[in-house]
């Protein structure tokens, strides 16, 4: 792992000094990296084993090795309690070695849920239901929501026959209503798609693999179409998966190098979804390695609008594919920004969902307790149409609430919200809390108080990826084949379960607190700071719209709610969007004439 000291690295399997060290983190008196040379100080290097066979020895704990550790375990320790800890941690040691050594398999959660909407009042109306009771129910899920009969309605340019390129930036309406009138086939519509990701890939590298049944599926699209058999708006679209949505048949590369063949074989449910509804799978889409950042093993993922820049991660490949006109629409994630960053660095459109709206089943886990799964598209409308497809429980992933999705609202009105916005905001907080109030909206100043706590509150995702991901990290040889996370991965040996514990219960007092401040406004302009929202769960949506005259390029702002308000997210982001369209409205690069 590190490779400037090699009196301390790791080199394979595990040795004496880091056996003991990951022995007694694991009973919590062990929190910081100088604790751990402490003990390690006790244990001469040479006494490492190098070979497999000598990992098998257990070594015996001494009350002086406890002794070294204690100063920094905040509890007063007697020369008594020193054996004795030194006694229990000997006794547990095989244990937790098996614990380390046997694997797991990756989709295997951990065995306490995150639900932090059962800590609010949304969990009184909503709940859980049994998976057999759920059936994959989506209408019911999605009761009043947008009607397909409304495609009869949609007014759609003219398209020369020869020039198919031309509807490549088409709204997921248009491009359903153009199949139903006969105006292109499926299979022509994945077929120019695919054409332009092999054309502009090369300069934008947001391509991992491509999907050679993606042709046979548009074919199939065809013929359900032409049976009668619609399977609604998104039969025949053309779409890209972020590259941590395990498909089988296709590697799933989670953007690390050492799995860049690797063949999965569970189907995540947000693909089987995709394809029960239809929807024609163009390609696996890049991901930061390990779900950070817009670096992956074939290199780094550019932005449409300036490819010196990289588009921002870890949804990098999603967002940049959507903006480019290279898919119909785009699957990303977050955990800590991987939608919203993206979206925004690359002027598009995307949904970070409520937590426990859409299964994780089948995609990568960076933090079991705050991973979410959401759409990326053109328009906010995009967003909601594929949303509806996606959420509810599949009976695999236990965090999924089951919630309504009333989508188009009703009896709707800009007019009739309160918004809130920052005392201090920011140039698109700005612009549209003054474009509000001319409205005649009601726009108050609202601020979340600071929480000292919510850096420690992080830990989530240093301790819970460093534990899906210790199989990797212990054995590579180089810091870069994990991306950026090597020094992340470090530090997570060195934190307490304690702490870790203590962090999670002062999620519960975060929540409550982010909500309550929530309920005041129907919209809050802004993200309302990433990290905070990312551990509460609370949802966010990205929306381009005008024109930044210094990038040349759309607007863009995220706009935040309570738990389940997607509704009102889209419908606010559409508002804003119809009344300021985007300007340019496709990056030069891939622009069509």
């Amino acid at each position: 792992m590190n490779q400037a000291n090699p009196s301390t690295r790791f080199t394979g399997p595990m040795g004496r000094r880091e056996w003991l060290i990951s022995t007694i983190l694991a009973t919590g008196y062990v929190a910081t990296a100088p604790e751990a040379q402490a003990i390690a100080a006790c244990l001469p290097i040479e006494q490492e084993p190098q070979d497999a066979a000598a990992v098998k020895v257990v070594p015996e704990i001494t009350s002086e090795m406890v002794r070294n550790a204690a100063w920094q375990s905040r509890v007063e320790l007697s020369d008594a309690h020193c054996e004795e800890i030194a006694k229990r941690l000997t006794s547990k040691a095989k244990s937790i070695q098996a614990l380390r050594s046997i694997r797991v398999d990756e989709n295997t959660p951990m065995a306490s849920v995150f639900l932090p909407a059962a800590f609010v009042e949304p969990a009184t109306t909503f709940g859980h239901r049994p998976a057999n009771d759920i059936a994959n129910n989506i209408a019911e899920r999605t009761k009043g929501a947008w009607d397909i009969k409304v495609l009869e309605t949609i007014e759609l340019p003219k398209v020369d026959s020869d020039k198919l390129e031309q509807v490549a930036y088409w709204t997921i309406e248009q491009l359903a209503a153009g199949l139903r009138r006969k105006l292109f086939t499926s299979e022509q519509l994945t077929a120019m798609y695919l054409q332009r990701l092999k054309r502009f890939d090369p300069q934008l590298l947001c391509v991992v693999s491509y999907n050679d049944q993606a042709i046979e599926m548009a074919k199939r699209a065809d013929s359900q179409l032409a049976s009668g058999a619609d399977l609604g708006i998104l039969h025949g679209i053309p779409w890209g998966a972020k590259d941590i949505i395990s498909i089988p048949g296709m590697p799933t590369t989670w953007g690390a190098v050492d799995y860049k063949d690797r063949i999965r074989q569970a189907t995540a449910t947000v693909a089987q979804r995709m394809e029960s509804a239809g929807a024609v799978l163009l390609a696996k889409l890049t991901v930061g390695t390990l779900a950070w950042g817009d670096q992956w093993f074939g290199g780094m993922t550019r932005n449409p609008w300036d490819t010196e820049q990289g588009s921002s991660g870890s949804s990098a490949g999603s967002a940049c594919a959507v903006v480019a006109g290279l898919v119909g629409f785009a699957i990303g994630s977050e955990t800590l920004g991987s939608i919203v960053s993206p979206t925004r660095v690359c002027s598009t459109c995307g949904l970070r969902p409520s937590f426990g709206r859409v299964s994780r089943y089948g995609c990568m886990t960076l933090g079991w307790s705050m991973d979410k799964i959401g759409p990326i598209g053109r328009t906010p409308r995009d967003c909601g149409l594929v949303f509806s497809k996606m959420l509810g429980s599949d009976g695999k992933d236990a965090s999924v609430f089951e919630a309504p999705f009333d989508w188009p609202l009703s009896d709707w009105s800009i007019k009739k919200l309160k918004f809130g916005v920052s005392s201090r905001p920011k140039g698109s907080e700005r612009t549209l809390s003054k474009l509000l109030s001319e409205q005649g909206c009601e726009v108050v100043e609202l601020d979340f108080e600071p929480d000292p706590r919510i850096q420690a509150m992080t830990d989530a995702i240093s301790v819970e990826a460093a534990a899906m991901h210790s199989d990797l990290f212990e054995s590579i040889q180089q810091d870069d084949q994990v991306g950026k996370w090597a020094p992340t991965f470090r530090e997570a040996q060195f934190c307490s379960a304690i702490d870790y514990v203590q962090a999670m219960r002062a999620r519960v007092d975060l929540i409550q607190k982010t909500e309550r401040i929530l309920k005041e406004v129907d919209v809050y302009l802004g993200d309302g700071d990433l990290a905070r929202m990312n551990l509460t769960g609370h949802p966010s949506m990205v929306v381009s719209f005008g024109e930044d005259l210094t990038n040349k390029k759309p607007k863009t702002i995220a706009l935040t709610g309570r738990f389940f308000h997607e509704p009102q997210l889209l419908m606010v982001a559409d508002w804003i969007q119809q009344t300021l369209p985007t300007v340019p409205s496709q990056p030069e690069l891939t622009k069509v004439t």
